[in-house]
């Protein structure tokens, strides 16, 4: 069975495989090497390589590379546990890629928990988004994805606040996919507001979902994530994000209208224009906001408007309730729609 952070206990020795996610020459008396690791989870942790350590200490290590360590010790801090490699650290360089780089990733965006009604083209009807939300999660059960990612406004929040009912119905269907062992990545969109970012955090202590941002996320050893939550003025905007091991697919996401692929007559942004000032190469630029599902390609890369998964037209193929498949296999990333 495969060891990970949380299984780590003090008071004995481990074999853990990492990847490493930064590495520094120590400063502090009798250290060697002070590292960032993440485990096959994702978990990051960090690491300190003393220079008792014959193996260790004088180890090459890179950046985004994946390691068997055995022999390596525990402390636990009320902020959390260092993993310690001394005398009897052992090494063994496992290569950038540790599961085949393929991955399967659900994104679904727009939930809007809590609204009731819809307007649209002059017509207004009742909606269910528990429905649509509950469909996209029983969904990625049934696909056995390797994560699930909200592209924003996962509560409708439009100023009034979040009824508990609501925030009740989110936790027991994000408690089914974590006890599925799938994890739920998110973005902050225009509707959660203050009280949508708390409850997100509640959440977020309690290990059911987990905050996209500059720094990116793994999923599945094949696509690194970041997110961006909107922003109400994107003019001055500046994307500064963690470079991420070359080998895999680059995925980022948002909460924005960006033109060609929005249905906004007023776009944010545009997709060239982002991808041209981004400090690294995108293969995928997803974002939600719109509820209108559309695609653009920009030279290698390409731009994705995900649909929500609440209804918000009658008869437009784009307007239906959906979700993306996105594949990835080796650095190619493809996307299929799927109608709830």
């Amino acid at each position: 069975m495969e060891t990970l952070y949380e299984d780590l206990e003090e008071n004995t020795q481990h074999e853990i495989d990492v990847r490493v996610r930064d590495c520094s020459l120590a400063e502090k008396e009798n250290r060697a090497f002070e590292l960032s690791l993440e485990d096959s989870n994702g978990t990051r942790f960090p690491f300190v390589v003393w220079e008792k350590s014959e193996e260790g200490r004088s180890f090459d290590w890179e950046i985004g590379c994946w390691y068997r360590l055995s022999g390596v010790s525990v402390n636990s801090w009320p902020s959390g546990k260092v993993l310690h490699g001394t005398s009897s650290l052992k090494i063994e360089k496992l290569g950038t890629s540790q599961s085949g780089n393929s991955s399967d990733i659900l994104f679904l965006t727009d939930s809007h928990l809590g609204k009731t009604t819809h307007s649209y083209g002059g017509l207004s009807w009742s909606v269910n988004p528990e429905e649509g939300l509950r469909g996209a999660i029983e969904y990625a059960i049934q696909k056995d994805v390797d994560a699930v990612v909200h592209g924003g406004d996962l509560f409708h929040n439009p100023g009034s606040g979040i009824e508990e009912e609501d925030i009740a119905v989110c936790r027991r269907i994000l408690t089914e996919l974590a006890e599925h062992g799938i994890p739920f990545y998110f973005i902050y969109g225009n509707h959660e507001r203050q009280a949508g970012r708390r409850i997100m955090e509640r959440f977020s202590d309690d290990g059911l979902v987990v905050h996209l941002g500059s720094r990116y996320e793994v999923i599945g050893d094949a696509v690194a994530f970041y997110g961006v939550d909107h922003q109400s003025d994107w003019t001055d905007f500046v994307l500064d994000l963690e470079r991420a091991p070359e080998d895999i697919a680059t995925v980022l996401c948002l909460h924005q209208s960006i033109a060609p692929f929005t249905a906004s007559g007023s776009p944010d942004c545009s997709l060239n224009r982002l991808l041209d000032s981004s400090n690294i190469p995108l293969d995928l630029v997803i974002t939600g906001h719109t509820h209108s599902r559309s695609e653009h390609h920009h030279g290698e890369s390409r731009g994705l408007s995900g649909g929500a998964t609440t209804r918000v037209g009658e008869t437009k193929d784009d307007l239906l309730p959906s979700v993306e498949l996105i594949s990835v296999q080796g650095k190619k990333v493809s996307s299929k729609r799927e109608f709830l």
